[in-house]
């Protein structure tokens, strides 16, 4: 099980993050981490685009600022662009000074690419202090965890990622997933087919797949694809 699930440390994150939103009926956020990566950022994208689903992207910046076109893409799509910092360092090791450092050059680097500003962040890897978090509200983020991890940036089976999402999916579900890594050639192919498993199933069941904007009511950000495939079948 991983740390999150505990509900000890869940009501504790509760406090701080936005971890889900129970009041979206039916609601499911997917969003992923650690992008764009020029290997598996694309095809995920025309997965999603084929389903006609959104989904929020957490981007580090020296990833966007070697890849601008990616996120570009990204942005175009309709997904929403959230903010991972600059480095994906471990946040409460480093002075006040570079972690705003690491907050506002991922925000240049993802307004240069797309002309939008991101109003989520996920600190990397999770780790976080009391000044850490005043820091990322200090400079207009929400800061952003989840409710559901299955710890696929090991690269687990498909089989297990599905299992590890499954279950534990109800309404405002946000779910941690990655597209990217440390290298532009990591591999997250198990990660983009469990995804389109999962999202088959949940299209089936009407769940609808959104951002992080759309589940929490923000209405300063355009309104989402409806969920679907975006153009017909054809045989």
């Amino acid at each position: 099980m991983s740390l999150l699930h505990r509900p000890r440390v869940r009501r504790l994150l509760d406090r701080w993050f936005l971890n889900a939103v129970p009041t979206c009926t039916n609601c499911v956020a997917l969003t992923f981490d650690d992008g764009p990566n020029p290997r598996n950022t694309p095809p995920l994208l025309d997965l999603l685009e084929r389903k006609g689903i959104v989904a929020t992207f957490f981007l580090i910046g020296r990833h966007v600022r070697r890849h601008p076109e990616l996120a570009r893409d990204i942005h175009a799509r309709g997904h929403e662009i959230a903010n991972h910092t600059d480095q994906h360092m471990p946040l409460p090791l480093l002075p006040r000074r570079f972690v705003d450092q690491q907050i506002r050059r991922a925000e240049r680097a993802i307004v240069e690419a797309t002309g939008s500003r991101p109003r989520f962040l996920r600190p990397p890897m999770g780790w976080f202090s009391a000044r850490v978090l005043d820091q990322i509200v200090e400079a207009g983020y929400v800061p952003v965890i989840g409710s559901v991890h299955p710890r696929d940036s090991r690269q687990p089976r498909v089989e297990t990622i599905v299992e590890r999402v499954r279950p534990r999916i109800d309404d405002g579900a946000i779910v941690i997933l990655h597209d990217g890594g440390w290298h532009a050639r990591v591999d997250r192919s198990n990660t983009i087919e469990a995804v389109d498993r999962l999202t088959d199933e949940w299209l089936a069941e009407g769940r609808q797949l959104v951002t992080l904007s759309a589940m929490t009511g923000r209405d300063d950000v355009p309104t989402p694809p409806r969920n679907g495939p975006a153009t017909p079948d054809r045989d």
